[in-house]
C-alpha cells in the first residue's frame, strides 16, 4: 500500500512531505512539530496542555494562498506552528486589604486609597437648636392646637400676650410667662389668682399652705401647729373638741371663696381618693379610687406628697419659676398643656 498526503480539494496522494499537492497546487496540512522540538521551546516552564485550555493554546489561523502566488517559482515556505509555552491563567481576585492594624487596632488609611470619614460626637447633635412646643389636650383626651415657642418670651393670658385663650374666665389678662434659653424652657407665674399647676412625676415636698389639685378638687396643706389652750383675760377657757393628734391637716377650698371639709392627717398619713381612703370625693368623676398620699417626712418640717398612680395625675402650684421638661403637663385656667421639648 503506497503512503502519502491525501490533497482535501484533487485527492491526489502526495509524498509525506509535501506542502503543495502535485496536481492542483493546494496546500497540503502543515508538517507535525515533534515532540522534541515542543518540549526544547517550553523549557523547564513546560506544563501539560489540560482540555480546559487547549482553545486558548491552539496554534493561530493561517490564511490560505492564494493560486496565483503559488506559480511564481520561489518555493512556498511552509506555515510554521507557534506553541505558547505560558498557559493562559485567569486573574485571581484581588485579596481584601486589611482596614486595621493587627497589633494596635488603629486603622490603615493607605490601605484604604482614601482618608477616613471622621467621627462624629454625640454632642454635635445635641446642639441643634431645638423649638420648644405647648399642646393643648382637648376634653377627649387628643391633641389640639399646638403653639410653637420661637422667641425668648411668651405671656400665656385671658387678653394679653403672645397665647390667648380669650374664653377662659378662670385666666388672668396675664397669667403666666413662658422663657427659652437655649434649649430649655422656664414657667413662671406672673401674680395670677388661680395660679400655674404642673404634674408631678416623683413624690415632691410641701410647705405649710401649698396647694395641689387632685381630680377637680383644689386642697390646701396646713401644717401648722395648734396653738395651745389657754383662758382668756377672766381666766375662762371656751369649749372646744379633742384636738387631734396629728402633724397636718388637708383644707377643701370652695368655688367662690371659703373653706370646704378639713381632713386631719392618721398620724403622719393621709390618703385621698373616690373610695376607702382618709378623705374621699365619691362624686368626683376625674379622681381614682386611690389618687394620691400625703407622708409626713420623717427628717424635716416637709410633708411629702405623692401620686398612687391615679389616672388623670396630681398638679402643685409653682412658686416662682420653674424648669420643665418633655412630657410635663401644666394646667394653667382651664387649660392642660403639655410640653415638647425634641
Amino acid at each position: 500500500m503506497e503512503l502519502g498526503l491525501a490533497c482535501s480539494v484533487c485527492g491526489h496522494l502526495n509524498q509525506l512531505r509535501a506542502v503543495v499537492c502535485d496536481r492542483c497546487a493546494g496546500v497540503l496540512a502543515p508538517q507535525p512539530i515533534p515532540p522534541s522540538a515542543v518540549l526544547l521551546g517550553l523549557g523547564a516552564a513546560a506544563r501539560p496542555i489540560t482540555q480546559a485550555n487547549a482553545a486558548a493554546s491552539s496554534p493561530a489561523t493561517v490564511p490560505l494562498p492564494s493560486p496565483a502566488a503559488t506559480s511564481q517559482s520561489s518555493p512556498v515556505k511552509p506555515p510554521s506552528t507557534v506553541i505558547s509555552s505560558v498557559q493562559p491563567v485567569t486573574a485571581a481576585p484581588p485579596a481584601a486589604q486589611p482596614r486595621f492594624n493587627a497589633v494596635t487596632g488603629a486603622p490603615l488609611e493607605a490601605s484604604q486609597g482614601k482618608p477616613a470619614a471622621k467621627t462624629m460626637f454625640f454632642g454635635a447633635l445635641q446642639q441643634q437648636h431645638v423649638v420648644p412646643r405647648l399642646v393643648v389636650i382637648k376634653g377627649e383626651g387628643g391633641d389640639g392646637v399646638t403653639y410653637h415657642l420661637s422667641a425668648t418670651n411668651h405671656v400665656v393670658g385671658r387678653s394679653t400676650g403672645e397665647i390667648r385663650f380669650n374664653e377662659d374666665f378662670f385666666l388672668s389678662p396675664e397669667h403666666a410667662l413662658f422663657s427659652v434659653q437655649g434649649n430649655r424652657l422656664f414657667a413662671k407665674d406672673l401674680g395670677s389668682i388661680n395660679g400655674v399647676f404642673v404634674r408631678i412625676k416623683s413624690p415632691v415636698p410641701l410647705d405649710h399652705g401649698d396647694c395641689f389639685l387632685v381630680g377637680e378638687q383644689l386642697l390646701r396643706l396646713d401644717s401648722a401647729p395648734f396653738n395651745e389652750p389657754g383662758p382668756d383675760a377672766n381666766h375662762t377657757y371656751s369649749y372646744t373638741s379633742p384636738r387631734p393628734d396629728a402633724r397636718f391637716r388637708v383644707v377643701q377650698l370652695l368655688a367662690g371663696g371659703g373653706e370646704g371639709r378639713i381632713v386631719s392627717a392618721q398620724a403622719t398619713t393621709l390618703t385621698l381618693g373616690r373610695e376607702a381612703n382618709h378623705m374621699n370625693f365619691p362624686q368626683d368623676r376625674f379622681i381614682s379610687g386611690r389618687h394620691a398620699r400625703l407622708d409626713s417626712a420623717s427628717d424635716s418640717h416637709h410633708i411629702i406628697l405623692t401620686d398612687t398612680g391615679s389616672r388623670n395625675g396630681t398638679f402643685v402650684r409653682i412658686k416662682g419659676a420653674v424648669e420643665l421638661f418633655h412630657g410635663d403637663y401644666i394646667f394653667i385656667g382651664q387649660q392642660l398643656l403639655r410640653v415638647e421639648i425634641s
